[in-house]
């Protein structure tokens, strides 16, 4: 046959595109895709799963990093300086009554060791103290609503007191006399009206009832906040773990994904990551269990010593007191038991023998123990575990602690029994009075009450400063230890997802 070909032949493509799986009319518009479930797509997936999990791992670790911190420097700033300024208070009231009844029990008299201005020198200083602290609990209840009123009520009944206070000294400079101890009926009413604002008409209520309230919030509020801090720790520790374990988890899957199907065992950029990862998981957790660590070293092991020993000091002052008030009023003996019931409460608070029901009994158990213990037997002790040094005994962990502790115990021992001196002295007489009113006021004169009492309140303070030093070193350092995790895992993400990136590169070029 011969002529030209003036029509292209028909091809036919219909077993080709059936081969592919399409329909013969649309060929001409055909692209092929690769499979969804190519190399390529999968290790782009899978950076790309580990790269949010790392960034919400960041977000999460962080956040929870902050608000432990966050939570730790509120123990630490507010709740901790709030427990101690109403515990100071409660020392300080309890001083500045216990040198109004010295004033009174010393009247006109000249020729007693420690004038009459002197302890009205010592009363004013305690008033100033007593005000600093009400205004540092100002400060530090502030976010506390229930607290601040019952701040507020306590400021309140101490500007009573101090009213009532001032009117007592001024009847007392009028009406009181020339000699020591013997306070006319007047000024002993006065006194009377003074230890009511106190401790009410009952003795269990009045400004020193909702001082102690007062306390008690502060220090149920801290515990609140240091269960707080723990569960938080703890909550931060397992979400470290789980995390740095689906990090961890995801590059060992991609690394092995990489060695099926590449064949290379290893990928430099994934083990960094890899270890990014673990530093993540283990290094998180560790920081929060340290931070836990030092958190309890600061608050259970330091704090409530110091907590424990300022409630010790606190009650110190108030059996003196009671020890004034009661060779005061000693020829009244209705208003004299009262008082020597209220020194005994004191002494039981203070270190706790739950035999001893009497003055009498307890200084005789009291000089037992002391002599039974030595700083390796403190846990030993029979003293009620409730009572300031029965907690303290069972809390003993800081170098030196126990010597300090048992030599405050011992100076404690030394003023009781010295208690039970003053006592048994005769008071029938003016000489015989006045030596008493020596013996309890006069901290000059060795082997006296009160120079007995000082040398307590400064061993006891040693003790406390021992605690407060290890507060104040251990708080600060959990703060530290994790400040560094509020923006430590932001970086760590980024070096993660960076160095993932870097070792999935080659093998996504070799299917360009």
């Amino acid at each position: 046959m011969s002529g030209t070909l003036t029509q292209a032949p028909n091809r036919s493509t219909s077993h080709r595109a059936a081969a592919n799986g399409i329909n013969s009319s649309d060929h001409l518009t055909y692209v092929p895709h690769a499979p969804r479930r190519t190399t390529p797509n999968i290790l782009r997936t899978a950076a790309a799963v580990l790269g949010m999990v790392a960034v919400v791992a960041a977000v999460v670790l962080t956040t929870s990093a902050s608000g432990a911190r966050s939570k730790i420097s509120s123990v630490g700033g507010t709740d901790a300086p709030s427990v101690q300024a109403t515990n100071d208070f409660l020392f300080k009231l309890q001083d500045m009554d216990a040198q109004l009844v010295n004033a009174l029990l010393v009247n006109g008299d000249t020729s007693v060791h420690v004038p009459r201005d002197k302890s009205e020198a010592l009363y004013e200083q305690d008033r100033q103290d007593a005000n600093a602290d009400l205004e540092s609990a100002t400060v530090a209840l502030a976010g506390n609503p229930s607290a601040f009123n019952q701040l507020h009520d306590v400021t309140d009944t101490f500007g009573q007191y101090q009213e009532q206070a001032t009117r007592t000294l001024a009847d007392d400079e009028r009406t009181g006399g020339s000699v020591a101890g013997q306070a006319p009926d007047p000024v002993l009413a006065d006194y009377t009206r003074d230890n009511d604002v106190l401790f009410g008409g009952d003795g269990q209520s009045g400004l020193m009832s909702a001082a102690k309230s007062l306390e008690q919030t502060s220090k149920e509020a801290i515990n609140t906040s240091a269960d707080s801090v723990t569960s938080s720790l703890n909550t931060l520790a397992a979400e470290f773990l789980i995390f740095g374990a689906l990090l961890v988890g995801g590059l060992v899957a991609i690394q092995h994904y990489l060695f099926r199907r590449f064949h290379r065992v290893l990928n430099p950029a994934l083990i960094g990551a890899t270890v990014v990862a673990l530093i993540i998981m283990l290094g998180g957790t560790a920081g929060a269990n340290n931070t836990s660590g030092d958190f309890h070293t600061a608050k259970n092991n330091a704090f409530d010593s110091v907590l424990a020993l300022g409630e010790a000091n606190a009650l110190s002052a108030g059996i003196n007191s009671d020890e004034s008030r009661w060779l005061l009023v000693y020829n009244e003996p209705s208003q004299a038991d009262q008082f020597t019931i209220a020194f005994l409460a004191g002494e039981q608070a203070v270190a706790g023998q739950p035999q001893a029901t009497s003055l009498t009994t307890y200084a005789a158990a009291l000089k037992d123990e002391a002599a039974d213990r030595t700083p390796d037997t403190l846990e030993q002790t029979t003293l009620d575990p409730n009572s300031s040094f029965g907690q303290e005994f069972h809390n003993i962990t800081f170098p030196g602690e126990g010597e300090a502790a048992l030599a405050a115990f011992n100076a404690y021992d030394a003023y009781v029994q010295d208690d039970a001196q003053l006592r048994a002295m005769p008071l029938n007489t003016e000489a015989g009075l006045r030596q008493a009113i020596n013996f309890d006021t006069n901290a000059d004169t060795p082997g006296s009450s009160d120079q007995a009492f000082n040398a307590y309140s400064t061993a006891l303070g040693n003790v406390t400063a021992i605690n407060e030093a290890q507060f104040k070193t251990a708080m600060p350092a959990a703060r530290n230890r994790m400040g560094v995790w509020t923006w430590l895992p932001y970086v760590l993400a980024a070096l993660l997802i960076g160095l993932t990136v870097l070792g999935l590169r080659p093998r996504l070029t070799e299917y360009r």
